[in-house]
């Protein structure tokens, strides 16, 4: 049996010549486009930062100096005792608790302050104070704390162990909380809300869903605002994920963003008894690579690393064309009506590190045809072509 060999037909070769030269005019289109910059010299304000995500933010920033153990703080349990030198003295310890205002009361010497000091300043404050007021000559003065307040603060979100925390009331803060619940994990956004505890301005709330009896001549309206009790603004850019929100309330929420080291509003750093600590999750950031790739479609940048173009050509699967080198990406920025959009050149990102761009969130990546591309396309097709034919021809 002799072997036939077949020849492209007319029509075969009119559809590769017609394909060749639709190829060459979208080539020549997208080189028509005016591109707006050049990865290695694209302005530095349009350049993506690098990444810094929860767990590796410095938040030493946001740290402040907390009490120590020793110092005495609000609603701590105090044993007080005093002699005063008699030798038939009884001597009994007192116990008592420090007010909210920082003082203790202790039977015949009245009313001390003692917050904020350590025992031993403590025991020479209310020796001074009993010597003053007539009650003792030379007392001999102990303090010791019996038990330290805490606060019961509640974390939730994307930290190591969730739940209710107790920490000592004197150096309560955000640090501390977070700390206690291990520690952020991989999925922590930078953002955190402190959610004030609500119990305590459920007074205020009646008062403003409420008239009071009583009205004020000079506000007949009885238009009164607390200002104390309103909630910061939110971002309305705010990437927090939706179903996180909280519900409307007046009761205060705190919104920081660790990146920064600083407030939102200049709020308070240090928690209440109570409060809520909520470390927002991560969203899944996400690019878009299309065009001359094996596999094309939407990646997610993976966690707490940055992705750079290389990086999203070997996440789609590599380049489907071995010549492709131009890359169209198309960026949104903030405050900007229209993207921006940015040519870069593979071979030259493999050598320079301006032009290998670090991609932003949302950045579509498209390795474009170019006359190059569309020639070894056209030979690649026709040699497939050709073999497939071969092949059928020697069944006959």
């Amino acid at each position: 049996m002799t072997r036939k060999h077949a020849e492209p037909t007319a029509k075969t070769t009119d559809l590769l010549a017609f394909s060749l030269a639709i190829s060459l005019a979208m080539g020549s289109l997208i080189g028509c486009n005016s591109v707006q910059y050049r990865a290695e010299s694209l302005p530095p304000e349009f350049r993506q930062a690098a990444t810094k995500h929860g767990d590796q933010m410095d938040l030493s920033k946001i740290a402040r100096p907390g009490l120590s153990e020793a110092v005495i703080a609000p609603s701590d349990l105090l044993e007080v005792t005093i002699a005063s030198g008699y030798a038939d003295e009884k001597i009994r310890p007192v116990t008592v608790r420090v007010s909210d205002s920082g003082t203790i009361d202790i039977p015949y010497v009245g009313t001390v302050p003692v917050a904020g000091k350590e025992v031993f300043d403590a025991s020479e404050t209310i020796s001074n104070l009993s010597i003053e007021r007539g009650v003792y000559v030379n007392p001999h003065v102990t303090v010791e704390i019996s038990a330290k307040s805490v606060n019961r603060i509640t974390v939730l979100g994307a930290v190591k162990d969730p739940g209710v925390h107790e920490l000592p009331r004197g150096g309560c803060d955000l640090i501390s909380a977070l700390a206690a619940s291990g520690g952020l994990t991989d999925e922590a956004d930078t953002i955190v809300e402190i959610v004030r505890d609500p119990t305590r301005f459920k007074s205020a709330d009646t008062m403003q869903s409420s008239p009071p009896e009583n009205t004020n001549a000079d506000n007949p309206n009885n238009d009164i605002q607390l200002a104390a009790y309103q909630s910061l603004p939110r971002n309305p850019a705010s990437t927090v994920n939706p179903h996180r929100q909280l519900p409307q309330s007046k009761t205060p929420t705190i919104r920081i963003d660790l990146s920064e080291g600083q407030f939102v509003g200049n709020a308070d750093y240090r928690l209440n008894d109570r409060d809520v600590v909520r470390v927002i999750h991560r969203e899944k950031e996400m690019i878009y690579v299309s065009g001359l790739v094996t596999r094309a479609g939407q990646f997610e940048i993976p966690p707490k690393q940055d992705i750079h173009l290389l990086d999203a050509i070997a996440l789609s699967g590599g380049l489907s064309s071995p010549v492709a080198d131009k890359v169209i990406i198309i960026r949104r920025l903030e405050n900007h009506s229209k993207p921006i959009t940015i040519q870069a050149s593979l071979k030259k990102a493999k050598k320079n590190g301006l032009e290998n761009i670090r991609l932003a969130t949302g950045d579509t990546i498209s390795v474009e045809q170019t006359p190059e591309t569309v020639v070894v396309d056209i030979f690649t097709n026709l040699i497939r072509f050709s073999v497939g034919v071969a092949g059928r021809a020697t069944l006959f």
